[in-house]
């Protein structure tokens, strides 16, 4: 038989054993019988030795005997060995006789004596007469001296003695009640108490041994749920969860009683009880739960009291449940917030205490609000409010400076940067977006501004001479509504830079002056006049004389006089000079030059003398000549110009008969000659003396020889005139001729006058842009700055500024990002460039002559941004959020992804990746559709956190993007309950079990979510009504008494079945093995003290030599056993008492 208790599982620990190692040894062999059968017993002796001394001696030096406590008189002390004398060797008369001459103090006992077959038995037993009996509890043990003495054997010399020991073990019946101390308990337990919580420990005493000394508690309401009392060591348990508003004090009796002997059926009353009163205080459970309302935002500088309303919950009841205070705990180091109380006891308001500056906290506040309730220990929970601030226009923008200074030279041509101004606006949106305008110092319109960019650049020419110096006003406006528009505005300091632009200026152009001829060299002209309004050198003048013909004249080049270097001659030179008079500047690298006219007149001067054409003129006149006879004209040249010249006679002969006409030069004949000559035949010779005069000078006097003579002279006769007279020429009308003609010459009308070219020339050619000028360029958008992407080499066949060439890009540069070298025409970056800003600029390229008036040629130019891998995917959402039931099929489709990539060609073909490691879910790698490609099981996992990578095809450092897919698995009821290890479970109870304890906890579990994962229990079958389980907690509790002689066993089908639908169930098997507790009242009795039987010879094995039998008063089975004797080995008893032979 299995010892008791050895099968009982927890929450009970194991019963300790029914007996003790000297206790109640007749029970525990209770069918155990000395058969005795004539001839069974040898004789004591053990040797050869028979006389009366060594051969009087009991069997054995020590008996262990029993009796029970209460016994009543004559009840005789059982054990396992027969007491006694062996009486073999003994005369037959003889009588033994014992008596107690020890150890019996208190005098409970008397010795008898019987003799049985060879062996006088000693039988001990209580006395009669006695007004006390025996207690255990006051005397377990007594130690018998007893003396055998041999009577009626006088021949061997008087009575022979023996002694032995008997220890008579007093054995304890249930004559004791158990008793409490204290029998009143209070224990206070949390609300929050789990199940199978000790609560405390209730404990109860009984002075009886064993068995009746033993224990079991129980709880008089045995048919609670609540709690349970531990059968053996008194803790009081918690089997259901307790709630201090459902049942704040429970008052629960325990019962102790001793596991001693009871009527079959029948359940003692003599219990002691105990009251345990169960204070269920309250624990706070649950921190406060915050729910937050607020705005949507606070409008910066407003305003705004409330913010948000807070509602602040405690599923706690009492104290517990009551909100103690709503703290800001983080996020508002200024103190702009404050929590307040609301309209009713669960409501606070946020409120703003300032005004909000939205620039101080751009992100907004994260505010880090605490609950705090008044339980005990204090629970707190916190939340996190946003709050976000509108922005209002109330920043202007903020210029980078100040003031700008940059200088441009005046021969920057149109749309030359110039200087580039930055603002920012601390405001949001439209009203943070700043946009650039000049206000003043333009009135001439000479600049642009980008509204963009900030780029000043010049709009016209510039003149350094005009205006050195600009002082232009620009508004950074920020784009807010007209009426909430803010500004601010920076200064613009540009200066002008002089550059060799203007030629020198003559100031009185085209001179004109007169010079007496015959003035020594050397002599002053006129002084010529430039002036340049250039700077520096630039303004420097020099002076030349650019005639490419010799003229008489020099000039100091610089101061600019003009004189003479060789004496001029009105007579045979020039009269009238043109002089080119060239003002250059000292300019570089080519010079600006600026000629006038100065027109010379030479005035003539009366130098000349006027001379005869002829002289020593001779001739004759006829006397017969008439009065008025023109004899001779003499002609007398001056070489000065338009002198009159006048003759006259130098003699007297001229009031005779000549007279010279003083304009004409006619000598005339003034008289008759005949009248002097008539009466005289000789020839009369006149020598007549002219001058000429111009009025200052006289000529040398020339004479003029007439001869008077007659007709009849025979060498005049055929003479028909009446004078004739011949002069010697002297050549001055040769050389008047000449001089005339080398004045003629000389002053013969001139149309263009040879000059000494110009240093540069004129402009005349516009410049050329190169054959090769492309049309097209590209450039990586990630370009550096400054980096050159193109030159210009334009040509301008013209010379000196004519010829050099400046470059703009005078239109398409939206976004301020180019700049050509105004000089080099290099065109470089000189901002950042962004392909998906702006993929594509259309620029014109200017090319300006520095000639004046400026020529110009312009060519378009397409730059074309190439795109670079600058931008990484990114994700229409950076976060989506699933929620699929965990039957979803594979292959269904349960999200899209979508990225889209800013750059272009690879660097924006987009594929994607499931980066974590799951098999769940696969991601199409061009589509971004997220697939199922595993089955779900919210019981193994209740939730993914996937992240999916978006990635460009760059063939080079590709870029990606991550997204997070949270997927949320909804249950299903597709998880029976399971038992586990619990699904089969054996235990072993005792019998007297009593009702209400706890026979075992069989928990289930399920994985599915709520009502899915609510069980209740439930026996289906094999429990005979004797048990009974907790629908919520699967706590099994004995129901009804056991008992072993009617039931060994109880295959008991436990049922735990989940609240879904359709429900869901799992069984167990509890295996409840019942153990025997020994019930006896007292030992088995044979009906006869001694038997007899005999035997025959040669008997066959398994013959019945006779039956033996006990009655038991607890109507026990019995169990026959041969336990000592000489017939050892040659009978054998079975189970039912049959005695028989065992061997022939």
């Amino acid at each position: 038989m299995m010892p008791r208790g050895a099968g009982l599982r927890a929450p009970l620990p194991t019963l300790p054993r029914a007996h003790h190692a000297n206790t109640r040894p007749v029970q525990r062999l209770f069918l155990q019988l000395v058969l005795l059968a004539l001839p069974l017993l040898a004789g004591g002796s053990s040797g050869g030795d028979t006389s009366p001394k060594t051969s009087f001696r009991f069997l054995r030096n020590l008996y262990n005997v029993s009796i029970y406590e209460n016994s009543l008189p004559r009840t005789y002390v059982a054990g396992e060995e027969l007491m006694g004398v062996a009486m073999d060797d003994l005369p037959p008369s003889g009588h033994v006789a014992y008596e107690i001459v020890d150890g019996d103090q208190d005098h409970f006992f008397a010795a008898d004596s019987e003799l049985v077959g060879g062996v006088t038995v000693l039988k001990v037993r209580t006395k009669t007469g006695l007004g006390d009996v025996l207690n255990r509890e006051r005397r377990a043990r007594y130690s018998l001296v007893v003396e055998a003495r041999l009577k009626n054997v006088a021949h061997w010399g008087g009575n022979l003695k023996a002694r032995t020991n008997v220890t008579v073990l007093v054995l304890d019946t249930n004559d004791n009640i158990p008793l409490f101390y204290p029998t009143v308990y209070q224990v206070n337990v949390g609300e929050d108490a789990s199940l199978h919580t000790s609560l405390i420990s209730v404990t109860a005493h009984d002075a009886d041994d064993g068995y009746n000394g033993q224990l079991y508690y129980s709880l008089e309401d045995h048919k609670t749920n609540l709690f349970a009392v531990h059968p053996t060591t008194g803790v009081l348990s918690v089997t259901r969860p307790l709630s201090h508003m459902y049942g704040r004090i429970h008052r629960v009796t325990v019962l102790a009683q001793d596991r001693g002997p009871q009527p079959r059926n029948v359940r003692s009353v003599a219990a002691a009880r105990a009251s345990v009163q169960v204070q269920v205080h309250q624990v706070n459970i649950h921190a406060p739960s915050i729910t937050v309302q607020h705005l949507p935002h606070v409008v910066e500088h407003s305003h705004t009291h409330i913010y948000a309303i807070i509602t602040v919950d405690d599923a706690d009841e009492g104290e517990s449940g009551k909100v103690d205070k709503v703290d800001i705990v983080g996020g508002d180091p200024d103190r702009l917030f404050s929590i307040t109380r609301g309209s009713h006891s669960k409501e606070y308001n946020l409120a703003v205490l300032k005004l909000l500056d939205r620039e101080l906290a751009p992100e907004g506040y994260n505010l880090t609000l605490q609950a705090f309730d008044c339980g005990i220990p204090q629970r707190k929970s916190r939340v996190n409010v946003h709050v976000n601030i509108a922005d209002v226009n109330d920043h202007a923008p903020v210029f980078a400076r100040e003031q700008y200074e940059e200088a441009v030279s005046e021969e920057a041509p149109p749309n030359t940067p110039v200087v580039r101004v930055a603002a920012s606006d601390t405001d949001q949106g439209i009203n943070g977006r700043v946009l650039f305008r000049i206000v003043a110092g333009n009135e001439d319109d000479k600049f642009n501004i980008n509204p963009r960019t900030g780029l000043i650049s010049t709009a016209d020419w510039l003149d350094h001479e005009s205006t050195a110096y600009y002082s232009v006003t620009v508004a950074a406006v920020d784009q807010a509504s007209n009426a909430r528009r803010k500004q601010s505005s920076a200064k613009v300091i540009i200066r002008v830079l002089d550059a060799n632009d203007n030629a020198p200026q003559f100031n009185t152009p085209n001179t004109e002056v007169t010079l007496d001829e015959n003035e020594p060299i050397g002599s002053y002209v006129t002084r010529m006049i430039a002036s340049d309004v250039d700077s520096g050198e630039n303004g420097f003048i020099s002076y030349s004389i650019a005639n490419l013909d010799q003229v008489p004249f020099v000039i100091d080049p610089f101061d600019g006089t003009v004189r003479t270097s060789s004496v001029l001659d009105y007579e045979a030179q020039r009269r009238v000079y043109t002089i080119k008079v060239r003002a250059s500047d000292w300019g570089t690298p080519f010079k600006r030059e600026t000629e006038t006219t100065v027109k010379v007149k030479v005035r003539d001067v009366n130098d000349n003398r006027p001379q005869f054409e002829g002289v020593d003129c001779k001739g004759w006149v006829s006397v017969d000549a008439p009065v008025g006879t023109s004899v001779l004209t003499l002609s007398a040249l001056d070489l000065d110009n338009a002198s009159i010249v006048s003759y006259k006679l130098q003699n007297d002969m001229e009031e005779e008969c000549w007279a010279m006409d003083a304009a004409s030069g006619v000598l005339a004949l003034t008289c008759d000659l005949r009248k002097y000559f008539i009466t005289s035949d000789r020839l009369r010779t006149y020598v007549l003396n002219v001058t000429a005069t111009d009025g200052s000078h006289i000529s040398d006097p020339t004479s003029v020889t007439v001869a008077i003579i007659t007709q009849r002279n025979e060498d005049r006769a055929n003479i028909r005139q009446h004078s004739h007279v011949e002069c010697h020429e002297t050549g001055i009308s040769t050389k008047a001729a000449e001089v005339e003609a080398a004045a003629a010459e000389n002053n013969a009308a001139v149309e263009h006058y040879a000059l000494l070219p110009l240093r540069y020339g004129y402009n005349s050619h516009a410049p050329d842009f190169p054959d090769k000028f492309p049309s097209i360029i590209r450039v990586l958008e990630d370009a550096e700055i400054g980096k050159a992407l193109l030159t210009v080499e334009a040509k301008d066949h013209d010379r000196g500024h004519n010829g050099r060439v400046v470059y703009a890009v005078s239109n398409g540069d939206t976004d301020s990002v180019f700049k050509i070298g105004v000089e080099s025409g290099v065109l470089e970056v000189v901002a950042e460039l962004d392909r998906e800003r702006t993929p594509e600029y259309f620029l014109n390229i200017t090319v300006y002559d520095l000639g004046v008036p400026h020529k110009c040629v312009s060519r378009n130019l397409t730059v074309q941004v190439a795109d670079v891998n600058d931008n990484a995917p990114e994700f229409s959402r950076v976060s989506y959020s699933l929620h699929l039931p965990e039957n979803t099929r594979n292959g269904t489709s349960v999200a899209q992804l979508s990225a889209q990539d800013a750059d272009e060609g690879l660097n924006a073909k987009i594929t994607y990746e499931l980066v974590t490691d799951v098999e769940e879910f696969t991601v199409g790698r061009t589509t971004g559709v997220v697939y199922m490609s595993g089955g779900l099981d919210r019981e193994r996992r209740s939730e993914y956190d996937l992240r999916v990578r978006a990635w460009d095809s760059a063939l080079e450092n590709p870029r990606s993007a991550l997204a997070r897919v949270l997927v949320t698995v909804l249950d299903i009821n597709d998880c029976p309950p399971e038992f586990g290890a619990a699904s089969k479970l054996t235990v072993d109870v005792p019998e007297d079990l009593p009702l209400g304890a706890v026979v075992a906890t069989l928990q289930a579990t399920d994985q599915d979510q709520g009502v899915g994962g609510l069980i209740r229990y439930s026996l289906v079958s094999g429990h005979g009504d004797a048990f009974r389980v907790d629908e919520e907690t699967g706590v099994v509790r004995l129901s009804a008494p056991l008992d072993f002689e009617t039931r060994q066993s109880y295959n008991v089908s436990v049922r735990a079945q989940d609240g879904g639908s359709p429900s869901l169930e799992a069984r167990a098997s509890l295996f409840i093995r019942v153990h025997d507790v020994d019930e006896n009242v007292g030992p088995p009795v044979f009906s006869e003290r001694v038997v007899r039987g005999r035997v025959q010879e040669n008997m066959p094995p398994g013959a019945l030599v006779t039956s033996l039998t006990a009655r038991d008063p607890d109507q026990g089975r019995l169990t026959y056993t041969i336990i000592a004797g000489d017939g050892l080995g040659y009978f054998t008893i079975d189970r039912e008492g049959e005695f028989g032979a065992h061997t022939h």
